[in-house]
């Protein structure tokens, strides 16, 4: 390791306790590219390594107040442009944080981002994290894995993922929500929404109550069939009126009102129903 790529590191784990005790952290900024700034200013000397479709051109030094162009945001790294070239620097060497509005920071404060590699427990599963923010199960017998994390939840939620997985007898993914007890097998007492692909290729996405870790189905939505592709689920709930709002790829599938809702919950999970899956781009907010 050059004397420069030392520096870089090492004002990497230098500053990285700043983000720890920061209202909003940079994994939730990363998680939500509305919250992406167009650019930030170097808080911190950096040199800087850069790239150009891929390969290195060179380096040079960056210089406190020096602005970037932000290109992309990760937990533990920014990409941004200089001129045409490409580079990479610690989000804790940034004004990043900074940079958010006070709407913004609410929400991005509000919000729970997947990143898998802490803060989730993979209670039952084959799970392994691909990055930050995608993770996979790969047991395609188990009938009902578990990932869950603990996230305060009661008036008006918003829960958004990306998932996908493979057809076949009974295959699903879980996603549930509101749930006092993420630990048990059917998460205590929680809402349920099952995106299912059986083998004849005919999808469906259900609503289910779970009291006592028995579910109850109480909404069925006919959707299109999606074998392996990614698909983009949106669900928003109100524990004020009791109702429950499906989106799939951006089309809305339908909704469903509890006359009895569940006024709060304390964790958010993940599952699946003999298939293997993936899931990415987790994000739990409240709503105004």
């Amino acid at each position: 390791m050059n004397f420069r790529r030392f520096i870089f590191h090492g004002l990497a784990l230098l500053f990285s306790t700043a983000a720890l005790h920061a209202e909003v952290t940079i994994d939730q900024i990363a998680a939500d590219p509305k919250l992406w700034p167009p650019e930030v200013q170097l808080t911190h000397a950096v040199p800087l390594q850069l790239f150009e479709n891929g390969k290195a051109k060179g380096e040079m030094q960056g210089a406190v107040g020096m602005a970037l162009k932000v290109r992309k945001v990760e937990a533990t790294r920014l990409t941004v442009g200089i001129g045409t070239a490409l580079a990479v620097v610690p989000p804790t060497a940034t004004d990043i944080l900074k940079r958010l509005t006070p709407a913004q920071t609410g929400m991005a404060a509000a919000a729970l981002v997947g990143n898998f590699r802490t803060g989730w427990t993979m209670k039952r599963g084959k799970w392994t994290p691909v990055s930050d923010t995608e993770i996979t199960q790969m047991d395609p017998k188990d009938t009902v894995s578990n990932a869950y994390t603990t996230v305060s939840q009661s008036g008006r939620m918003e829960y958004r993922l990306k998932q996908r997985f493979f057809g076949g007898k009974s295959a699903c993914t879980t996603i549930y929500f509101m749930s006092d007890a993420g630990d048990k097998p059917l998460r205590g007492n929680a809402y349920l929404v099952a995106d299912a692909l059986n083998e004849k290729g005919a999808a469906e996405v259900t609503i289910n109550k779970v009291l006592n870790d028995g579910p109850r189905k109480v909404a069925t939505f006919p959707a299109d069939p999606m074998n392996g592709q990614w698909i983009d689920l949106l669900i928003t709930y109100d524990a004020g009126t009791g109702v429950i709002e499906v989106t799939r790829n951006g089309k809305p599938l339908g909704s469903w009102k509890d006359p009895d809702p569940i006024k709060t919950g304390k964790d958010f999970s993940i599952g699946t129903c003999l298939t293997k899956a993936a899931f990415k781009d987790v994000a739990v907010r409240s709503l105004p």
